[in-house]
Parts: structure tokens; C-alpha cells; sequence
């Protein structure tokens, strides 16, 4: 059976995708999840040869046929988004603020006016030396984050049932909003990156409400530490309170991001495999 990891954070920064890329180099076999879908960045750090790039359609807009349009106006007045106006001589236009309700469609006397697929990005699907790689695309601007993450994991999901590999590693888009909540939906572990600060404590308490809500079991990983035993303190304190365990801890090193630079990650520096290692240990036996 697949199991599903989504490795999350509670805000930009805290060393998520980089972790979550050491965590996948390591394993000898993963399908990986770039679930960030407005900023993937996990490819970046992850060896890849891609394979396929498909179309993704968020939402339908509204488009006019001016054969059939009188210019009558009632879609302009009716459209709650201002996205419908009439140029100098009467003809409609829909501009990008179209949010796909359909109100203008619906009061238009001609049926001049359709409901029609808009392109809101682009998919991909790469192979890795163990493994493959699918990660997403909006366009700026673009609605419907939630529903790309649910489409790029169904489809980690089928690549992994078709050639028999057992873990799917989601790397999740920072913070708690709805792509979170599309990252995590019917996962089987949560492993939340926290920066020790008290910026870090703050977001862990909200990301934790977040996974205490869908009661899905989570681990900790402390990330930059080192700075402060008493935010440690409270972190330790709030990770017990929500029901989750510190599975590992990496300090504040110049090195890491150093490293990354040259595009390198944890599992690439000699001084961190044994600690990446026993971490991907941890997530496999909370899984099992």
C-alpha cells in the first residue's frame, strides 16, 4: 500500500523544500509532489528528466459571440465583478477579472454569451534516478491552487500504484490556506518544519490546529536551532501539547545555504546524511 508523507510549514523560509529534498534523495525509491504550485521550487534541488507537460484548466470564463450579441448591456449591468464592459461602439468586452459565475450567461436575451475552458497552467511529470517528479505551475494571478494539487496528486498516485512504489513525499506550499488543506487531505503523516524562533512556535501552533483538525499524526523537525533553550523550551512544550514528536534537529549552519547555492542539499554534505538518514528512518517507522 502507498503511504503519503506531506512535509509542511508554517510560514516561507524555514527550510521546508530543502529538507524535503534531502529527505527524498535519500530513499531508494519515492514518487515526489512539488504541491507549492505558485512557487515550485523542489525541482530545482531534485535531479530530473522531464517527461510530460500537460495543460491545466482552473476555471471556465465567460466568452461573447458578437454575430449573435445586440450590445443590449444587461450582461454589463448584471456582472458583479466589473469584469464586462462596452468600448466606443457598444461591443462587449470580458476582461481578465472574470470570475466564471455564469450571471452573464444566464441573463443574456441572444445566448451570445458561453462558458468557455481557460488555461490556468501547466503540469509536469519527470523521472529521477529513483523515482519520478510531478510538480505544477499557475499562472500569476491564476484561482484554483486546490484543485491543481489535487489533480498533480492523483496523478503521483496513479505513477506510484502503476510501478509499485510504496511512499509518495509531498512537499506542501507554506502557511495553513486552502493549497494546505489540498496538500494534506488523506495523507498518512504530517512532517512540520519548524524554524526555532518564536515566529517558528507561532506558526507550528497554527499549523498543528490545521492537522489537529483532520486528525492526521505529525512529527517535528526543529530546523535553525541553537540560538535560544528557552524558545526550544516552548516549542518542545507545544509539540507535546498538540500530540506530535520531535523526530530530529538541525542547527543554524552558514554551510546550508552555502550549499544550496551550488544546489546541493542536506543529503549532499557529508556532515548531515547520518541526520537525514535517521529522520527518514523516524518517517518510516511512523508509517508502518
Amino acid at each position: 500500500m502507498t503511504r503519503q508523507i506531506a512535509i509542511l510549514s508554517g510560514k516561507g523560509g524555514a527550510g521546508k523544500t530543502s529538507i524535503t529534498a534531502s529527505i527524498i534523495k535519500m530513499m531508494d525509491s519515492v514518487v515526489a509532489v512539488d504541491a507549492d504550485v505558485n512557487a515550485s521550487n523542489l525541482p530545482i534541488l531534485l535531479p530530473h528528466r522531464q517527461q510530460s507537460t500537460t495543460d491545466y484548466f482552473g476555471m471556465d470564463i465567460a466568452s461573447v459571440n458578437h454575430d449573435l450579441c445586440t450590445s443590449c448591456g444587461l450582461c454589463v449591468t448584471t456582472c458583479q465583478f466589473d469584469a464586462i464592459s462596452q468600448d466606443e461602439n457598444g461591443k462587449i468586452i470580458i476582461d481578465s477579472d472574470c470570475e466564471g459565475c455564469a450571471a452573464c450567461a444566464h441573463v443574456c436575451p441572444t445566448n451570445a454569451i458561453t462558458m468557455v475552458e481557460r488555461k490556468s497552467g501547466e503540469w509536469f511529470v519527470s523521472d529521477m534516478e529513483n523515482g519520478s517528479l510531478i510538480h505544477a505551475d499557475l499562472i500569476p494571478g491564476e484561482d484554483n491552487s486546490g484543485k491543481l494539487i489535487t489533480r498533480i496528486r492523483t496523478a503521483a498516485s496513479a505513477i506510484a500504484k502503476e510501478t509499485n512504489i510504496a511512499y509518495i513525499i509531498i512537499d506542501g506550499p507554506p502557511g495553513t490556506s486552502c493549497q494546505a488543506i489540498s496538500s494534506i487531505t488523506g495523507v498518512d503523516l504530517v512532517v512540520a518544519v519548524i524554524e526555532e524562533s518564536l515566529s517558528g512556535l507561532s506558526d507550528y501552533r497554527r499549523l498543528a490546529e490545521l492537522i489537529q483538525k483532520f486528525s492526521i499524526p505529525h512529527i517535528v523537525l526543529l530546523n535553525k536551532g541553537g540560538f535560544s533553550p528557552e524558545v526550544k523550551g516552548k516549542i518542545v512544550a507545544s509539540v507535546e501539547e498538540f500530540g506530535g514528536r520531535i523526530v530530529g534537529s538541525i542547527p543554524f549552519d552558514q554551510k546550508i545555504p552555502q550549499a544550496l547555492q551550488e544546489l546541493k542539499s542536506l543529503a549532499d554534505m557529508n556532515e548531515y546524511k547520518n541526520t537525514i538518514n535517521e529522520i527518514l528512518e523516524q518517517i518510516v517507522a511512523s508509517t508502518t
